[in-house]
């Protein structure tokens, strides 16, 4: 029997697509439909591609093409999409650094106690503009969400937030099962590590996890590197793979809309960031049966891997050692099946019922 029908949540997103804190988003708004929650959607961009439920305030639609006109427009838009959605909570999951937008809907939009701000990322500018102005706003809000334990720390040193929650991200597992055993739309080899990532490589660094690559053991035992996601540094990357003569080794497969065949079939899932919120892709990746080897970077990894049990956890952008982490987890069987036995349970607390659990207590 559903409950809290007379509950309303509107999820506020940039989009629907690419994105990890997008993805969670989107599987938030099913899993709160399933309690019983009247569930709407404000996403300032056309880019829909993950599942969602509920009513969709599509933002991006129709944009004109001069920017000043386009801006002036989405916020009149989204002043209305708020006024209409008439929620009794709202879940703004969008990067929130654009600083007079941000202003304009503080100060005509948003209403402090029906606000929850989350915090994806441990750079915690990219979501609390800069100012004292902002910060007295998130100390007002119902609630401020921080995905990871490091994130929530520094909310309550660094900014002085008193109102913060931690809750993880999750995945939605019915669904990330089913997609793993659907068809592989593209012929895979027989053996091969994953990378699935924005491609920026000031962040993500998927030009030294090339290298890193290119100098470990596993292009002579013809493991190969496959390379999910887009993003400005793609063709960057396409000639850094033609110059080191790899392109019968590393493979830029672009985004996938169902990821899952391509990474629970691979030997181990492979991250290299210089920072993190709380990465996703481990944690389906592990759901999956599929080790991991990360950086232990701020922050996220260190809060799902465990070190020599479901993959490995190398010091923080420590490229000799990663490099060495690879040879490992390549070379030794035992281990590798010992984290490859582990990963599935080792995510078990990061299960939806748990997590949402979570998310009911501070819709109340």
């Amino acid at each position: 029997m559903k409950q809290n029908e007379s509950k309303r949540v509107c999820i506020i997103v940039d989009c629907l697509s690419i994105g990890g804190a997008e993805k969670i988003a989107g599987v938030l708004s099913i899993e709160l439909e399933k309690l019983g929650y009247d569930i709407s959607i404000i996403s300032l961009w056309d880019k829909i591609t993950y599942p969602y439920t509920g009513t969709l305030y599509n933002l991006g639609e129709n944009e004109s093409k001069i920017k000043w006109v386009k801006q002036i427009k989405k916020f009149f838009k989204f002043k209305k999409a708020y006024k209409n959605a008439n929620a009794d909570f709202y879940i703004d999951f969008r990067v929130r650094n654009r600083t007079i937008l941000e202003f304009l809907l503080h100060a005509f939009v948003f209403v402090n106690s029906k606000m929850i701000f989350t915090i994806h990322n441990y750079h915690v500018d990219l979501h609390i503009p800069n100012g004292n102005y902002f910060r007295k706003f998130y100390k007002k809000s119902h609630k401020v969400v921080a995905v990871s334990k490091a994130i929530e720390d520094r909310l309550n040193g660094e900014y002085g937030l008193t109102n913060t929650k931690l809750i993880y991200n999750f995945i939605d597992e019915e669904l990330v099962s089913a997609k793993a055993h659907m068809p592989i739309e593209i012929n895979l080899p027989s053996n091969y590590i994953v990378s699935v990532s924005r491609l920026n490589n000031a962040v993500k660094q998927i030009d030294s996890l090339i290298d890193t690559y290119k100098n470990s053991e596993l292009p002579k035992s013809d493991v190969k590197l496959l390379i999910l996601g887009e993003g400005e540094d793609k063709v960057h990357l396409e000639a850094v793979i033609e110059k080191e003569n790899l392109e019968e080794n590393v493979f830029l497969l672009g985004f996938k809309d169902n990821p899952y065949p391509i990474i629970k079939n691979a030997q181990f899932l492979v991250l290299c960031s210089k920072f993190e919120g709380f990465p996703m892709v481990l944690l389906e990746s592990l759901k999956l049966g599929t080790p991991v080897v990360s950086f232990n970077c701020t922050s996220g990894p260190n809060e799902i891997i465990r070190h020599n049990q479901n993959g490995l956890l190398v010091e923080d952008q420590n490229f000799e050692k990663y490099k060495e982490a690879l040879n490992t987890l390549t070379s030794n069987e035992a281990l590798y099946n010992s984290c490859k036995n582990n990963a599935q349970s080792s995510v078990e607390k990061f299960n939806t019922v748990s997590i949402m659990r979570e998310w009911k207590e501070i819709l109340k």
